[in-house]
């Protein structure tokens, strides 16, 4: 089983006002994209069933993979996803969570644990996996920053 975990920071103290994100806006950044991951990967298709006010399940296409996840929310602070690995393909957890480790500061913490691709070909593909999960990570915060910075709100959901 593979378990990562990395961190980024939103905000810190240094820095200027109008790059700042309140956690509100976050979180329902943070949510449009656990609900729209095609916005954020043209690669994905999603389409949502049994939601409910704290949870739904989303239905994942990437090329000929389909993938049922099971999504909880804890408002405001954390997202989990489940791909259930004893009736699908593969088995997935992820968290997302606002953190605020001191005055000024939030970060986002990313963490993982998924079934091993170990190494193939003689290249580990854990570590290219690992690297490709923070890439992921490091842009969708960045089309985060974008839309919050072009005016998008929850409202757009």
């Amino acid at each position: 089983m593979l378990h990562f975990e990395h961190t980024i920071v939103i905000n810190e103290p240094r820095q200027p006002a109008h790059e700042r994100i309140d956690i509100e806006s976050l979180w329902k950044a943070l949510l449009f994209r656990a609900r729209y991951p095609g916005h954020f990967n043209p690669a994905l298709k999603c389409r949502l069933l049994n939601e409910q006010e704290n949870s739904f399940t989303r239905v994942i296409i990437a090329g000929e993979m389909e993938l049922h996840d099971e999504v909880t929310l804890i408002p405001g602070q954390e997202i989990r996803t489940l791909i259930d690995g004893r009736h699908q393909s593969m088995h997935a957890e992820s968290v997302t969570r606002i953190e605020q480790p001191a005055p000024g500061v939030l970060q986002i913490r990313f963490i993982y644990r998924r079934d091993s691709l170990g190494e193939q070909g003689g290249i580990d593909a854990d570590a290219y996996l690992k690297s490709a999960y923070v890439q992921n990570d490091r842009e969708a915060v960045a089309t985060i920053r974008e839309m919050i910075a072009h005016g998008w709100s929850a409202a757009h959901m």
